[in-house]
């Protein structure tokens, strides 16, 4: 009997285990250590994400869905000299669309939309 329920114990935890790796490798998902910021005081552009990705510097601003995961890591933020920034590492994927981000001297740029699935302060 208590072979049966360790087995039953162990087998309840692996699903567990395996049910965070399958959210971990979502299909069509990258992660990168980004910056998520704010440059709009010094004539940059308003909250987006600033991904070094090899060989370019991607910037990326957050889907309407995935907005409050975003703004509960704004909140963490500590503007130094008119910049404010969190390094996260984000696990996100094209959206295929494209939001307007306002930017100094009011102006707007218009950059790659991402759905975040996972976002974390680092």
């Amino acid at each position: 009997m208590r072979k049966l329920l360790f087995f039953i114990l162990v087998a309840t935890g692996l699903q567990h285990c395996t049910a965070d790796d399958a959210t971990a490798k979502l299909e069509g998902y990258t992660e990168n250590e980004a910056i998520l910021q704010n440059q709009l005081p010094v004539d940059g552009c308003d909250w987006h994400f600033g991904v070094d990705l090899d060989d370019e510097w991607g910037q990326f601003v957050a889907d309407k869905a995935s907005q409050p995961k975003v703004d509960a890591l704004i909140q963490q933020a500590e503007p130094v000299f008119g910049i404010s920034q969190v390094k996260v590492k984000i696990r996100y994927r094209l959206t295929g669309n494209q939001r307007e981000v306002q930017c100094g001297w009011n102006t707007k740029t218009k950059m790659a939309e991402i759905e975040i699935a996972s976002i974390e302060k680092l």
